[in-house]
């Protein structure tokens, strides 16, 4: 348990582990992590920028993510609903807009978190009543076992690497006996399709299909990140005890699309065609086996 005062939280020894900084609870984070250090380095993710950016994969990509979240919360949850790796909010939005009674969001990145923040307490100041924003690495997450109703990790945790299966335990000890799980983390093949496209052409293609590495980021500073197959990725989460209740996806189809939109291939699609567009997205993310990410719902 942690004891506060004022804005300094200490540890169960009494020594500082926390600071309250402008609405966001900020704990250490490993030094020389280079996933951390990148994201650091461009301001955390961008979602709600680039969601305004016709055909781009967060526009064509969140609709679908929202859907297998609406999944999620059947049975009303009303415990505490934590966003791992949650960025600055396109997945926890619609939690608050829900109504939820209490929703966290864990991110290393505190720039990604104050803006979030900022744009909830300009959207409706009382939302922020129901908002808990932690800066903190998934690898040791600064919540108590069994706290939380829901969980989601949305194409976060594939950034840790070879600590993937700590940080999915983790994800995992956080929620409660009989709670849900949410995790999304990127195909192999469609990774491969990614390398080709941005980062290498043929060679980038070649170079990282003897494993499961897939590199992003920018030129001049690239970030691993881990790839599954579909079995393996489900094999990561039978591992940590949960039970697979659903087993969808993001299609590739996205991942192509805006691809050739930022080439000038492919023009802004008219309203009706947006609209069809993210039908046939959502078919495909749950029937369709050309995936850009995987998508797992299971139970503790």
């Amino acid at each position: 348990m942690l004891t506060r005062d004022g804005r300094d939280f200490f540890g169960p020894d009494g020594s500082p582990v926390a600071r309250l900084d402008r609405g966001v609870v900020r704990f250490g984070l490993p030094q020389d992590d280079a996933s951390i250090d990148f994201f650091t380095s461009v301001g955390g993710t961008h979602f709600h920028e680039r969601s305004q950016v016709p055909l781009a994969m967060t526009t064509l990509d969140t609709p679908v993510y929202h859907g297998y979240m609406a999944r999620l919360r059947e049975g009303a949850p009303q415990g505490a609903v934590v966003d791992v790796g949650g960025g600055d909010g396109r997945n926890t939005w619609p939690w608050l807009a829900w109504g939820h009674p209490r929703v966290v969001v864990v991110d290393p990145v505190f720039e990604s978190l104050s803006r979030l923040r900022g744009r909830v307490a300009a959207h409706d100041p009382s939302w922020l009543e129901r908002l808990l924003l932690v800066e903190s690495d998934s690898r040791s997450l600064p919540l108590a076992s069994g706290f939380a109703d829901r969980l989601l990790s949305i194409e976060a945790l594939a950034y840790l690497n070879e600590d993937y299966p700590l940080g999915l335990s983790e994800c995992a000890r956080v929620v409660k006996p009989g709670g849900k799980l949410l995790i999304a983390d990127r195909d192999y093949e469609g990774g491969l399709v990614m390398q080709a496209f941005y980062f290498g052409g043929l060679k980038g293609l070649l170079n990282a299909a003897p494993t499961r590495d897939i590199w992003d980021g920018r030129p001049d500073f690239l970030v691993r990140n881990r790839s599954f197959t579909r079995s393996e990725f489900q094999d990561a989460i039978t591992e940590q005890n949960l039970t697979v209740l659903f087993s969808g996806g993001i299609s590739a189809m996205s991942l192509i699309i805006s691809f050739l939109r930022s080439k000038g291939l492919q023009e802004d699609a008219a309203p009706a065609e947006l609209d069809a567009l993210r039908e046939l997205l959502a078919k495909l993310g749950e029937a369709g086996s050309f995936r850009r990410s995987h998508v797992i719902i299971a139970q503790k």
